[in-house]
């Protein structure tokens, strides 16, 4: 009995279907890709093993972000877009168990996610995500795994959820930071995982389906099917169909429609797609790695094939990629940077005061506690920031208490971070407590070097720049995407299984950091694994990650703003040494132009320090003109309370 197989190479998962010559499909095989493992292994071996279960396929059809290495390798003619290949598949698949056929495709895999319109089986318009995660796979796989959930524990808690909590959907890491803020606040776990099954979805019809079912203006056309990883997730298949207030179907396989589309097509034009012999299929016959064309300015990023004679060129963007000669080094490109020495700078005076003061930066991934003494920073604290903040912060004080001489001294504290304001107003029931980020940030800055122009501070999920004139401050902080913040540096440590200190050790030994093509932190993170099996070495890839950190910041955040030296900079993603190197780079920093401090508490902590010194000046204020700061005085003998 003959057999057809179909391939989708995707960017996460490979799937392998197959039909005989009746028409019936074989067992589906899904293998995850984001492995240490060469993509050219995977695909044999997997290819190799389906083959000796189930037959040597007589046609081979290949699509998905692989289909050009798939094809090379196993010699396959039949290949074809992710679109054709999902119509195929459903209206086979339809047809086959007698289930209407779909006039909607809404598809959402690991990485990319697409709108299919069909008239008759026929797509008739098709939309696709662009450089973000926030509306795929990945967006949820970052935050259940970083609270230790499975897919069918979130599965359960979504559908057994009483409520629901709004969060943000604009981007991976920040829906996380809202995730980790909510539950800060007391909103419970099912809650906040409806919300997040929302955030995906709300992502997907703003991004991909531009509000089609969203509104009452527009509606999708029924049937619906729900394809990908996530429609096997009936939770988010619910909250999918809530949200456009229509039916949604998810068919049997709905993760492998893609791979019985190409089986589908493989046969039905068999004639026309005859495939080469399958001489060979072992791993060592191929040598695959990672270079750059040298045939024009481009310098397009390429994976090269080699098999005996032959040499394929994959990844460029034109015929001629790789046949004028290729490198395994690539020019870095320098952004333009306006720049100027600092002249007058606002003038902050520092307060005078011999009191005990507090700092509490209450950040969505770390809290940082600071204790002074005047002007001497006495001790600096910082831990993961727990779902209790408010108990979190009373156990903190009560460790900054041990290392205050006089029990009977008073302290003053301040607040500031993302959970600053909340923290306050449990605290002393208003917000007088907290001071903003920005001033925070710039103060610290200020003791520690008194002739800064500019503060870039890069946290775990925020990053900021600071820029000082005679007057004011002009500043600007990310928004939009966490590609620019050090989670992204932590989460790629976290893929190969090193600490952050190893991670930059070993970016440190790298001469030539990989360029890293995605603008969002989770798509880079998966285009360096992919780089990763097409021949890059680790260390290239760490250091490529900080240089690409480096040009989103100076992109995104700096936006144009004249950089005024010398530079200060903090923040816990600049414990990572290959960053200052990327950064000091791409700005064209020398050694006289940018500060940094030695004692990693000032890298850290620099926003709790800030806030310390406001808790300062809040007592020289509360003693000169008695007002309501008097809540910002604290005893020593209630801080276990």
């Amino acid at each position: 009995m003959s057999l057809s197989i179909g391939i989708d190479i995707g960017s996460t998962t490979l799937k392998i279907a197959g039909i005989d010559s009746s028409g019936n499909l074989t067992p589906i095989i899904i293998e995850y890709l984001l492995t240490d493992q060469p993509l050219h292994e995977t695909l044999l071996l997997t290819f190799t093993k389906y083959t000796k279960d189930y037959g040597k396929p007589e046609y081979i059809g290949v699509t998905g972000s692989g289909q050009k290495l798939g094809s090379y390798i196993l010699g396959a003619k039949c290949t074809t877009t992710e679109i054709i290949a999902h119509a195929k598949g459903s209206v086979f698949l339809a047809k086959k168990l007698n289930l209407p056929l779909p006039k909607t495709i809404i598809e959402i895999g690991g990485q990319d996610s697409k709108l299919i319109q069909l008239k008759d089986g026929i797509p008739t318009f098709f939309n696709m995500n662009s450089i973000c995660s926030a509306g795929t796979g990945e967006f949820l796989r970052h935050t259940i795994q970083e609270n230790s959930l499975d897919f069918n524990e979130f599965n359960s808690c979504v559908l057994n959820a009483k409520g629901t909590e709004n969060l943000e959907d604009i981007c991976t890491v920040f829906a996380r930071r809202s995730f980790r803020h909510a539950g800060q606040n007391g909103v419970p776990l099912d809650y906040r995982l409806k919300g997040l099954a929302e955030a995906i979805m709300r992502n997907y019809l703003r991004t991909v389906a531009k509000n089609y079912g969203a509104t009452l203006q527009h509606s999708f056309e029924s049937p619906v099917f729900f394809l990908g990883g996530l429609a096997n997730c009936s939770a988010l298949a619910l909250t999918l169909s809530e949200l456009i207030r229509q039916p949604v179907y998810v068919p049997p396989h709905c993760q492998g429609i893609g791979a019985i589309g190409m089986a589908y097509l493989a046969r039905e034009n068999g004639a026309k797609f005859a495939n080469e012999t399958l001489t060979s299929l072992n791993k060592q016959d191929y040598k695959v790695e990672s270079a750059y064309c040298t045939g024009c300015v481009n310098n397009c990023e390429l994976t090269v094939i080699q098999k005996e004679s032959n040499t394929y060129f994959l990844g460029g963007r034109c015929e001629g990629a790789g046949k004028a000669g290729v490198s395994h080094t690539v020019n870095i490109s320098f952004p333009e940077i306006s720049k100027k020495q600092i002249t007058k700078k606002l003038s902050i005076p520092y307060p005078s005061t011999e009191v005990w003061a507090v700092g509490i930066d209450a950040g969505s991934r770390q809290i940082k506690a600071a204790l002074l003494y005047g002007k001497d920073v006495v001790y600096v604290h910082t831990e993961l920031t727990s779902s209790d903040l408010y108990q979190q912060s009373k156990r903190i004080l009560s460790i900054l208490k041990t290392h205050i001489t006089d029990s009977n001294a008073p302290f003053y504290v301040k607040t500031t971070g993302s959970g600053g304001r909340f923290l306050s107003r449990k605290l002393v029931g208003d917000e007088s407590l907290y001071e903003t980020e920005i001033l925070c940030h710039y103060r610290a800055a200020d003791k520690i070097f008194p002739n800064v122009g500019t503060v870039i501070d890069i946290g775990g999920n925020d990053s900021k720049i600071i820029i000082s004139s005679a007057a004011s401050l002009d500043f600007a902080m990310n928004d939009r995407c966490a590609a620019g913040t050090g989670s992204f540096l932590e989460q790629l440590a976290k893929r190969f299984d090193l600490s952050l200190e190893d991670a930059s050790k070993l970016a440190l030994e790298s001469t030539k950091p990989t360029r890293i093509g995605s603008r969002c932190a989770v798509l880079a993170e998966t285009d360096i694994v992919h780089k990763m099996r097409s021949g890059a070495l680790i260390k290239d890839l760490l250091l490529g990650a900080c240089f690409a950190l480096a040009k989103t910041f100076i992109s995104d955040t700096m936006h144009g703003k004249t950089l005024v030296t010398p530079v200060v900079f903090q923040g816990g993603a600049f414990l990572n040494p290959a960053l200052l190197l990327a950064f000091t780079t791409l700005l064209d920093l020398k050694e006289q132009d940018y500060y940094i401090a030695n004692d990693k508490r000032f890298l850290v902590g620099a926003g709790a320090i800030g806030a310390a010194i406001y808790a300062l000046e809040a007592k020289t204020v509360f003693q000169q003109i008695r007002t309501k700061t008097a809540e910002h005085k604290y005893s020593l003998a209630g801080v276990n309370a």
